[in-house]
């Protein structure tokens, strides 16, 4: 594990992986998430995850990208494996899974049931997330502990993930998934990664994942329930409803205003908190 956690560490000093929501955003999501499980929840996924906490695990998924959380994506035009790193990882190891960290929606902001249409793969962690849900919630006991501690850690990171504005493909208005660049503050920087992680540091560059779930966590108690109604693929819409002026902002190369940061502090705070209380629901 230690190999493992070396090569990670390598390729993302190297920029190779974009995070969603950083490691700030994910401890956010899972803290806020944390405030808001049962002792006997919280008892329980402790034992599943070998004694971590949810805020431990959140950005593992992200960690061990290329180990057991990779998004393989196959298409039906090309059958092979679309690598992100061709040469390093040609010998993967054997407990590969096919979680991607985006997720697809139709022109009604729909999230689909599926991974293909058509000729074309659809990037789906929602999809993937049910699946994981079901599957650890009816067969967690008779897991290896490795697998069960893998698969909650991903369910904990892909209720982030599916959260994070970048982290959403609209069809067919803009399935860039956040590709384009724009200036902020007189720096030219990626759309995904000013969401990834730009944002939090331009807010508070202080601040801990702590503070930024503090200062999102201010729903009513009637507003969570609201906020955790339906089921993933309800969420995924949702999200990508909140999301989708940020898509269609400004065409590439395009300025942000300077204050144009505090003004997504609002969206931040709303992402951050609807994940960390959907999150909640989940693991209750």
């Amino acid at each position: 594990m230690k190999k493992l956690l070396v090569i990670a560490v390598l390729m993302i000093s190297c920029g190779h992986i974009a995070f969603g929501w950083g490691s700030v955003g994910h401890k956010a999501v899972a803290q806020i998430a944390e405030d808001h499980i049962s002792k006997n929840t919280k008892k329980a996924v402790k034992k599943y995850l070998a004694g971590a906490t949810i805020v431990e695990v959140a950005s593992d998924a992200d960690k061990y990208y290329y180990q057991w959380s990779r998004d393989i994506g196959f298409m039906c035009s090309n059958p092979r494996i679309l690598r992100r790193q061709p040469s390093e990882m040609d010998e993967k190891p054997t407990n590969i899974q096919p979680w991607c960290h985006s997720y697809t929606v139709d022109s009604l902001f729909f999230t689909y049931r599926h991974n293909r249409e058509g000729d074309v793969y659809v990037r789906n962690c929602v999809m993937d997330l049910d699946f994981l849900i079901n599957d650890l919630k009816n067969n967690r006991d008779n897991m290896e502990k490795d697998e069960c501690i893998m698969k909650l850690s991903v369910v904990v990171h892909l209720v982030g993930d599916m959260h994070c504005p970048m982290h959403v493909l609209y069809i067919p208005q803009d399935p860039t998934g956040g590709k384009y660049r724009y200036y902020v503050q007189g720096k030219k920087i990626n759309a995904h990664s000013y969401w990834d992680a730009g944002l939090v540091k331009m807010l508070e560059p202080e601040w801990s994942y702590f503070e930024y779930a503090e200062a999102a966590d201010t729903a009513t108690d009637e507003e969570i329930a609201k906020i955790q109604e339906g089921d993933v693929y309800d969420w995924g819409k949702s999200s990508a409803e909140n999301c989708f002026h940020e898509h269609a902002l400004y065409p590439d190369g395009g300025e942000l205003t300077p204050d144009h940061p505090e003004a997504d502090r609002a969206l931040l705070y709303t992402q951050f908190r609807n994940a960390g209380y959907r999150l909640a629901k989940t693991l209750e």
